[in-house]
């Protein structure tokens, strides 16, 4: 494994802990946030969800609030002495994104990224939230790629566990998913498995948000996005500086993204712009944006891409380690 900054696991969240639930991307549907939250706050951990409904259920065009409001709340959540975890409500409007647009001042970076270092905790979300997972990365500190709060309660019985079992674990954790070879490369890689939705990465570009890839697993995931998007998004991605060094590619489920005429689906296309790297390629991985199905992701943890010479499958495994 290439040599990379060593990044902190946050500590385990004690049953009956407080979480802050915080709105940085689209308007939150009340009805939806709180199933999502009475989910959080019962058995069997009983935590205490802290909530500035006000904040959370404000609204300004697409987005939970203004630029100004969404940041407050962040840097809150950060500030709020006892609070374990930060839990986002929700991603993107289907019209609108809005998680970066509060990130991109250095400032906001500057106090996000010391106030992590300071007081390592988890945070959890997806898909918009891939520009605030990145600076969790950057800052040195995992983050879990997984439900939000308010829609938690449509995912399956197992990821919510699963979501829990890596939160309050005490000791090693282990997550492992089986996906489909598209090219084998020389043989397994190790890595940092670094990413999220594709979309956002993508706008991330340049922006001084992403950590470095230098020697990482490359995580992407989508929904929504016609095949030619994803082969032009993923080729602006591994021809950026930001993402040199890339030892691996983790695809996750690529939601409604074949073309309808159905000529060729989205990974034929992708086969393209990946196939001469000559890295490992592991596909069909159940982690994204179809919450029958998706399991959550440790981002920022160490994985390894392994398989038989040959194989059709292949297996990606991560190890979430504990410091105390």
């Amino acid at each position: 494994m290439a040599s990379q900054a060593s990044m902190t696991t946050p500590p385990s969240i004690s049953p009956g802990s407080p979480i802050r639930v915080i709105a940085t991307a689209g308007a939150v549907d009340a009805s939806g946030l709180t199933k999502g939250t009475d989910l959080l706050a019962g058995v069997p951990y009983f935590l205490e969800v802290r909530q500035d409904l006000q904040t959370l259920l404000s609204v300004d065009m697409y987005y939970a609030g203004s630029d100004e409001l969404r940041t407050s709340e962040l840097l809150d959540a950060l500030d709020e002495k006892g609070v374990e975890a930060i839990w986002a409500a929700r991603g993107a409007s289907p019209r609108g994104y809005g998680t970066a647009r509060i990130l991109y001042d250095g400032e906001v970076q500057s106090t996000v990224i010391q106030s992590l270092q300071s007081k390592p905790r988890w945070l959890v979300g997806y898909s918009d939230l891939t520009a605030l997972i990145a600076l969790w990365n950057k800052a040195g500190v995992l983050a879990l790629h997984g439900p939000m709060a308010a829609n938690i309660q449509t995912f399956s019985k197992a990821a919510v566990n699963a979501t829990f079992d890596v939160l309050f674990a005490t000791a090693t954790a282990t997550q492992e998913f089986q996906g489909s070879m598209r090219f084998n490369g020389s043989g397994g890689v190790k890595g940092r498995i670094l990413g999220g939705n594709l979309s956002v990465l993508t706008s991330l570009v340049g922006s001084g948000l992403l950590p470095s890839y230098e020697g990482a697993i490359l995580f992407i995931e989508d929904v929504n996005e016609q095949a030619y998007r994803l082969d032009r998004m993923l080729s602006t991605v591994l021809h950026s500086s930001d993402f040199r060094g890339i030892v691996g590619i983790a695809v996750g489920q690529l939601v409604g993204s074949d073309p309808a005429n159905g000529r060729y689906t989205a990974l034929e296309l992708l086969d393209k712009t990946w196939g001469p790297l000559g890295i490992p390629v592991l596909t069909g991985l159940p982690i994204g944006h179809d919450a029958l199905t998706a399991m959550p992701l440790a981002l920022g943890a160490v994985g390894e891409i392994s398989f038989e010479e040959g194989a059709t499958m292949g297996v990606l495994k991560v190890e979430i380690p504990r410091t105390a």
